[in-house]
């Protein structure tokens, strides 16, 4: 196709001239032996050509949001080593228990829970989020240079279209129980009021459910079923 669209005076713009001197293949005389005639095709930018886009460091935005990790750290998102493992099971909610719950219960699950050798209040779970995030006071906190983190620059969609970008990702150890996950974090600078966000990539890992109803989430490990309740008055 591409070889046809030549042929028809297409696709100029991205064929690499002769250099000067050089002479044409069909100006040569029948005793120049007739070479093949190569061509260079650059880089063809698909997509929508319109001022959201014609920017380079938008495109170059856009392609690094779109690229896989560069960089594989060392450690691995996932069940951290020596840590014990969350199973499957029946995860049982009983009747709400009204001396533990302030009513009306319309609050979101707002929990405080150990990341790295912290404490860290006022984490929301976020069962629509699909990435798990961070404040970066929080990080500078811990001794952490935004400079340091891998992969900056990611471009981050909420729910309505709306973007921010991500300073970087840090993996840390989450604590919950006996239950610790090493949790690949993307570090923003706009999560207030909220100094992390727990979401989906975080519970599955822990075969966890959360309950806004209940204020709590719940999981089981071989010892039985782990219940984290959440701090309304923070939420």
């Amino acid at each position: 196709m591409v070889e046809d669209l030549l042929k028809a005076g297409h696709l100029k713009q991205y064929i690499r001239p002769a250099p000067q001197g050089e002479e044409s293949p069909r100006n040569r005389g029948p005793r120049a032996p007739a070479a093949p005639v190569r061509t260079m095709i650059n880089y063809i930018y698909g997509g929508p050509l319109d001022d959201e886009y014609n920017s380079k460091r938008k495109r170059q935005r856009l392609l690094r949001a779109a690229t896989v990790r560069e960089h594989v750290s060392s450690i691995r998102p996932g069940l951290a080593t020596g840590s014990t493992p969350p199973i499957d099971g029946t995860i049982i909610f009983p009747a709400i228990d009204p001396t533990r719950l302030l009513q009306p219960d319309r609050d979101a699950l707002v929990l405080t829970v150990g990341v790295r050798d912290y404490d860290v209040k006022r984490i929301l779970i976020d069962p629509g989020s699909s990435a798990d995030l961070l404040q970066v006071a929080v990080i500078k906190r811990m001794g952490f240079k935004p400079s340091s983190l891998e992969n900056p620059g990611r471009t981050l969609s909420g729910f309505n279209g709306s973007s921010t970008t991500s300073l970087g990702d840090v993996i840390l150890l989450v604590y919950v129980g006996p239950v610790i996950l090493n949790v690949l974090f993307s570090v923003v600078e706009d999560l207030s009021p909220f100094n992390a966000i727990l979401g989906r990539t975080w519970l599955h890992g822990m075969k966890a459910i959360p309950s806004t109803y209940h204020q709590k989430v719940s999981f089981i490990t071989r010892d039985g079923q782990i219940n984290l309740y959440g701090s309304q008055l923070a939420a």
